[in-house]
């Protein structure tokens, strides 16, 4: 088969996977006189990238000639939807790590090429209907790799990025929808994602891999590792809602010591506010009953945290460059977590969601109700837990004091398989 024939300044690269992507890169001439354009990661499919680079390529022509950079695309159709939806509150209020992948979905979608050849951006957003996205659904289930010692093209499934952008897409076509600025829009994502190959069952990682992975962290040096695993496990919690130090609308998303209400400012009034992102609820977990500490442990573990920053769990190294205890990123803190549980010779499986997923499980183990576990794991439905339903306080207290009910007769059990004489005079006695 023959070399595709890739346009000017669309570099073809071999990532440290082993993968072929594609770059479109302004030449250095031009970067040094000015130009405004930016270098572009078009990702590893040629036949999206050939039609973005020729795009980009036609810019810079108009750029070398003098001309101004176009104002933007023609209102109406699905690129200048896309933007639009990019300036909402709605976006401003995702993730950054959300963003930059719904923006990568968007430049997917309008440089994907028709039957007609037409890129799919420059089509009427009005005339979308749920035919036309079911086949542009299907396009992107498969993507043509090239053999880098063939050149033969080779058709691989991709299916989570297919998904990923159809999510993407119908989260802008809707906002768009309740503006009501295009009177004919109707949305064209009536119809199921598919689900083969995605969602495999996370594992739950068992309290004694918990207090491994801690062990391994302190003996590591990264205490604030092993307070960030006992957090998620013991409060269910996501790794953005503990690390993040994004703030929405003035409130801190991840877990700040401001939340954080100690037994040495309240007595045994004293709790912990989390946030469960995803579904934007806010808990509060108390963390004492009239038989002392629901969740043993937990205390004592933030009493020798050090109070760095506003967040519970910061870096524990000083940072070279501001000389000062920084929040982790999302990056680090997965190739830190992953350091730490290959030392402790944990399972490949075990990853920070794991955590929460092992505290969950826990809890069901105790037999809180669905309530309970909706109380504490921040669930709106039951189906995710099948209506909607309202959660307390009191409620998450008897989760976590079921809980401890059961963690303390599993630490009996295992005190007398270690030690069965003991067992045997005690029913003598």
């Amino acid at each position: 088969m023959a070399t595709l024939k890739l346009p000017a300044n669309l570099r073809k690269k071999t990532l440290a996977s082993g993968r072929t992507a594609y770059y479109w890169e302004v030449p250095t001439k031009d970067s040094r006189a000015g130009c405004p354009l930016p270098n572009e990661a078009l990702g590893p499919d040629p036949l999206a990238a050939i039609p973005r680079a020729t795009a980009l390529n036609d810019l810079l022509a108009a750029w070398r000639g003098g001309q101004v950079q176009p104002a933007g695309p023609a209102v109406g159709t699905v690129e200048w939807l896309f933007a639009k939806y990019e300036k909402s509150l709605e976006f401003r209020r995702l993730a950054p790590a959300t963003q930059r992948q719904y923006r990568s979905a968007f430049h997917l979608l309008n440089d994907l090429p028709l039957t007609s050849g037409r890129p799919f951006g420059t089509v009427p957003a009005e005339k979308v209907r749920v035919s036309h996205m079911k086949r542009i659904y299907e396009q992107l289930q498969t993507v043509i790799d090239i053999d880098p010692t063939t050149g033969a093209a080779v058709p691989r499934r991709r299916l989570a990025t297919a998904n990923a952008t159809m999510r993407a897409a119908a989260a802008a076509w809707r906002v768009i929808l309740s503006e009501e600025v295009l009177p004919d829009l109707r949305d064209p994502f009536g119809f199921r994602l598919t689900r083969r190959g995605l969602n495999k069952r996370t594992k739950a990682v068992t309290r004694e891999q918990l207090d491994t992975f801690i062990a391994e962290a302190d003996a590591m040096g990264v205490p604030s590792m092993g307070t960030a695993a006992l957090l998620a496990f013991e409060l269910c919690q996501r790794q953005v809602d503990i690390i993040s130090s994004r703030l929405v609308d003035d409130e801190p998303t991840g877990l700040v010591w401001a939340h954080y209400r100690s037994p040495e400012e309240v007595g045994r009034r004293a709790q912990i506010e989390i946030l469960q992102s995803k579904t934007e609820e806010r808990v509060t977990i108390p963390l004492f009953d009239s038989d002392g500490e629901l969740i043993p442990g937990l205390i004592g573990r933030l009493a020798q945290t050090p109070r760095r920053g506003s967040q519970i769990v910061m870096r524990d190294t000083l940072d070279r460059s501001t000389k000062t205890y920084l929040p982790y990123n999302a990056d680090w803190f997965r190739h830190l977590f992953r350091k730490i549980a290959d030392a402790a010779d944990l399972p490949r499986w075990v990853k920070f969601k794991a955590l929460r997923h092992g505290g969950l499980t826990e809890l069901g183990s105790a037999e809180s109700t669905d309530q309970e576990l909706m109380a504490v794991g921040g669930h709106q439905t039951r189906e995710m837990l099948s209506r909607y339903t309202n959660t307390s306080a009191q409620q998450a207290r008897n989760a976590v004091r079921r809980r401890r009910a059961l963690r303390l007769e599993l630490d009996d059990i295992k005190k007398m398989l270690e030690n069965p004489d003991n067992g045997d005079d005690a029913a003598e006695a």
